[in-house]
């Protein structure tokens, strides 16, 4: 059986500093956030304290999320639909995958420099899975 989740202080200590336990919640700013596995688009595969996403809920249930680097982050969200035509031997399926979630990004960034952003890594996933055969 797991304890509680342990709280950890992060005011008055730099960024520098922060030893961030992914099982610990964080006192930040006077309000209590949770890091998150997977935050900032732009930070997503840098390491350390600076690229670190913390996430809170107000008293309305309302998430808000910040990056340690691109400050106060927008959720946007998406969808991805596959239909697949399944044959193995003489068994034959048809069907539909349905994936949807939010990516974070910089609520400072100028729209046209989002889509721009997200048309290349479409682009980029789409050389990956015809690289991989999967199209």
């Amino acid at each position: 059986m797991k304890g509680p989740r342990r709280i950890q202080d992060l005011d008055g200590v730099p960024h520098s500093q922060w030893r961030l336990d992914d099982r610990s919640m964080f006192m930040w700013r006077g309000k209590l956030w949770a890091k998150e596995a997977v935050g900032c688009v732009l930070c997503v595969e840098k390491e350390g304290p600076e690229f670190v996403t913390l996430s809170t809920t107000d008293d309305d249930g309302h998430e808000h999320f910040h990056c340690m680097t691109h400050q106060e982050l927008v959720a946007v969200e998406f969808s991805v639909r596959k239909i697949y035509h399944l044959t193995i031997g003489s068994v034959v399926r048809d069907g539909e995958v349905v994936l949807s979630d939010v990516m974070l990004f910089p609520a400072a960034m100028a729209l046209v420099t989002r889509n721009e952003l997200i048309e290349r890594l479409l682009d980029e996933a789409e050389h990956e899975e015809e690289a991989a055969g999967v199209t």
